[in-house]
């Protein structure tokens, strides 16, 4: 099982404790029918939607803890997005059970309940429920629109980032209502008013940090782009000096948020090498997508840029194991980071870096000398003359995969072919690293 699916799972369990420790376990068990049990129903549906959107958003406000907890921040992004779209799923249920009742009392399918009295009435907390109610429905139609446009990948992915930045404003709306509710359930001083409180106060944190888009305000840093130049038609290079690098502690295979000045949204790239004393950093960025695309044209020379990170777990650390490096097109890059480090503090142990390429590339020459300089095995493969890297010519180039940690970085679909023949060699999993770039 997948780690992001174990930690999902984690905290659908969370949100089941909690409702099994509060007041609306022995409603739902005392009733009698669908219309005795729907509260008692709804109270598990929100209970679930409501942690588990909590993780989510959580997760998304990039806090450092919560990145190394999850083992970086790309292995965070994917809980974020299975919690986030199951969370989602159960807040649907809840919506459509509140809805279905409305319309069933509406049409005269069920009689009206009778009324009843708020015990919040005259209470402190009575205006912040009332608020709670206030623009519930709507915030959660324009959640519903939102999730879709996630989902459509035929949506460009600007129109995806802009709109997923009003989650938290709607969070906070059904965050309100989740919050209060508890006090008239009777769930306040119990357990599970405990646990879904508490994760609904830590999700507020996270709204409110992405809201104002603080994420990273820790290690986010002034840069100015040094150079830019185009050593191929499809691939931009980069250098970026920081100016503040009091706290920038960088490891080869990390990569970072930049945000440029025509920008609205930081995008992820990684980092091909960073030099502490010229505090510069240097990145290739493949042209491959709608922001890419119009990179080159839309920056220049001395212009400003912010950089936060840097993150990942990318980092080449297996103890008492040879290594296997495989590359696909600008997935190379990460590579040049930890070979211009190796060359000045050469391994003890083997490594084979094996780069898949079409034709000639601007980096054929630079691999061929940082590999010499940092005793490392080179194995070019041009699928124009040579076909498909396959996981039997990898194994054929580096017989003793099966010993040896893998370091991945190219297309998901290159990682796929990767990861199902390891799987059938029966190679230990935890051994294959790579990054996931798949934010969306």
């Amino acid at each position: 099982m997948k780690n992001h699916v174990k930690w999902t799972i984690v905290f659908l369990l969370l949100g089941i404790i909690a409702y099994l420790f509060s007041p609306s376990i022995k409603r739902l068990l005392a009733a009698d029918g669908y219309l005795s049990a729907r509260i008692a129903l709804m109270y598990l549906s929100g209970t679930l939607g409501t942690i588990l959107m909590s993780a989510a958003v959580i997760i998304s406000a990039r806090f450092s803890i919560v990145n190394k907890f999850f083992g970086g921040l790309d292995k965070a992004y994917e809980v974020h997005k299975l919690t986030a779209a199951l969370g989602f799923a159960f807040g649907l249920i809840h919506f459509l059970m509140s809805f279905s009742n409305k319309m069933m009392i509406k049409y005269g399918v069920i009689p009206e309940p009778a009324h009843s009295t708020n015990p919040l009435t005259d209470t402190a907390i009575y205006p912040f429920y009332k608020a709670g109610y206030a623009f519930l429905e709507p915030a959660f139609i324009i959640l519903i629109i939102i999730v879709a446009i996630a989902i459509i990948r035929k949506v460009p992915y600007h129109i995806f980032k802009y709109t997923h930045k009003i989650i938290p404003i709607l969070y906070l709306q059904i965050a309100l209502h989740a919050f209060t509710v508890p006090f008239r359930g009777g769930w306040v001083n119990t357990l599970g008013g405990y646990i879904l409180q508490g994760m609904i106060l830590f999700g507020a944190v996270g709204a409110i940090v992405t809201l104002f888009q603080l994420t990273g305000f820790k290690h986010t840093y002034r840069g100015t782009i040094s150079k830019k130049d185009k050593p191929s038609s499809d691939i931009i290079y980069l250098k970026i000096k920081l100016e503040n690098t009091d706290n920038f502690k960088f490891n080869a295979g990390q990569f970072v948020f930049l945000k440029f000045e025509k920008s609205f949204e930081a995008h992820p790239f990684s980092v091909a090498s960073y030099d502490a004393s010229s505090k510069e950093l240097e990145f290739y960025i493949k042209e491959c997508g709608d922001f890419t695309k119009k990179l080159y044209e839309n920056i220049s020379e001395n212009a400003a840029v912010k950089v936060e990170g840097p993150y990942g777990e990318f980092n080449f650390i297996e103890e008492n194991k040879n290594q296997v490096w495989v590359a696909g097109g600008i997935g190379i890059t990460p590579f040049l980071a930890k070979l211009k480090e190796l060359a000045n503090n050469k391994p003890s142990y083997t490594i084979d870096l094996i780069y898949s390429k079409i034709g000639d590339t601007p980096f054929d020459s630079i691999l061929q000398e940082m590999c010499a300089k940092a005793n490392v095995n080179l194995h070019m493969v041009d699928t124009n003359k040579d076909g498909l890297l396959t996981y039997e010519k990898i194994k054929s180039l580096t017989p003793s995969i099966s010993s040896s940690s893998i370091w991945f970085c190219g297309p998901v679909g290159f990682r796929k072919v990767v990861n199902n023949g390891l799987k059938q060699d029966n190679v230990n999993m935890a051994s294959f690293h790579f990054d996931n770039f798949g934010f969306r």
